[in-house]
């Protein structure tokens, strides 16, 4: 009878047998042994691979939808939305609100969920709701691929002193800034004190979207607003029937009226009529005019 052609794999000695049976249990209790090593660290090294991903996936869709309001550092555009890359955000907001939660938690809620607010406020927008569960536009996975990149700014954040904090406080609460003080928001002027113009353009936040160095053309066009730089010689020429001066007015108090080719209705905020006088309107629409004109 011909043998199988695999019969120099068969084992006649039974001490051979038992030896090549304890070399195979050795090995593979060794095997297992170098994988218990090995795996914490492969699974950390396949967790922070994860995460990166979602915080590049989160940064796509923060750049897509986010940074016209929240600006593309994430550090807020004043008068329109809050800074995000803050160390107060980071360490003291969730004290001043009273949540319970942790901050991944609170930044997930609010994207997918969005931010009620009053009908008076100092913000530009409202949030919205981003989340599909509340009739928003991003996944879950979204959502919290978006949470992930604004969390991923924690470590630099930690690192601003008080003056480099860009957290603007809300004007209608009390908040504590880094240093532990108390930081109340700007007070209106008593009546009759008009505030003047340069302090105004800070202080309601249109230098976070409007530059007056750069004039407005179609190759320098500003990224979130027009630029200011050739106002004078234009503003008389946007809407018909109206001069320059009654032009800058009217875009500051209702603004929405007429909207710039290639910018978004919103953006700019709808409320200054209740936060300036209409000296102070008046003031701020000739003062723009002239730093234009002196440029």
């Amino acid at each position: 009878m011909k043998r199988p052609w695999y019969n120099f794999i068969y084992v006649r000695s039974p001490i051979a047998k038992i030896l090549l049976g304890g070399a195979a249990l050795l090995l593979t209790l060794a095997l297992f042994g170098f994988t218990f090593i090995i795996e914490e660290p492969r699974m950390e090294a396949q967790t922070n691979s994860w995460t990166g991903r979602s915080i590049e996936k989160g940064a796509e869709i923060f750049a897509n939808n986010c940074t016209s309001c929240h600006g593309v550092d994430g550090k807020g555009l004043p008068g329109v939305a809050p800074a995000l890359h803050s160390h107060y955000f980071f360490t003291q907001r969730l004290t001043d609100l009273g949540y319970a939660g942790s901050l991944h938690d609170y930044v997930a809620g609010t994207v997918a969920a969005g931010r009620p607010s009053k009908a008076i406020s100092q913000w530009a927008q409202i949030m919205p709701t981003w989340g599909v569960n509340y009739g928003g536009p991003l996944r879950n996975d979204q959502v919290q691929d978006v949470t992930a990149f604004v969390m991923n700014w924690e470590q630099d954040a930690l690192q601003q002193t008080a003056e480099e904090d860009p957290w603007q406080p809300f004007q209608d609460a009390k908040t504590t800034d880094i240093s532990g003080t108390m930081a109340l928001p700007p007070s209106a002027p008593a009546d009759g004190e008009a505030r003047a113009p340069q302090d105004l353009f800070t202080v309601m936040g249109c230098q976070g979207c409007h530059n007056l160095e750069q004039d407005q053309t179609a190759d320098n066009r500003g990224a979130i607003a027009p630029n200011l730089g050739n106002l004078d010689t234009e503003a008389g020429n946007m809407v018909a029937g109206q001069d320059a001066l009654t032009y800058v007015i009217n875009s500051i108090t209702h603004p929405n009226d007429f909207i710039v080719e290639g910018y978004a209705a919103g953006i700019m905020p709808q409320n200054f009529p209740d936060r300036m006088s209409a000296e102070e309107i008046a003031n701020l629409a000739q003062w723009l005019l002239d730093q234009a004109a002196a440029n």
